[in-house]
């Protein structure tokens, strides 16, 4: 997922305060200069993505729609701690199509 505004050809170091987009959406990393912008901050974009779907945005049990293991799956993509989250958009789709 991307904004074809910042689009790259691949993993970047952000040189600008943070990256413009939707602050629901955007990873913790988007926010600072310097920070490596990469498929682990896209797998929290689309971690957030899920919970607008099946969460209303958020992950909280009473607010979730979808099963549990997807609320883990999503939960564990939208770790603010990077080096928790799944390390590339593959790893996170297989663990998504691994749940039951």
């Amino acid at each position: 997922m991307f904004d074809l505004d910042e689009y790259r050809t691949g993993p970047f170091i952000l040189d600008a305060n943070r990256l413009p987009g939707s602050p629901r959406f955007m990873a913790p990393e988007e926010w600072n200069k310097g920070a490596i912008i990469d498929q682990v901050t896209n797998v929290f974009t689309l971690g957030r993505t899920a919970a607008e779907f099946l969460g209303t945005g958020a992950t909280s049990v009473d607010a979730w729609m979808g099963t549990d293991r997807m609320r883990l799956v999503t939960l564990k993509a939208t770790s603010e701690n990077r080096s928790a989250r799944h390390r590339s958009v593959r790893e996170f789709v297989e663990d998504w199509k691994s749940v039951d």
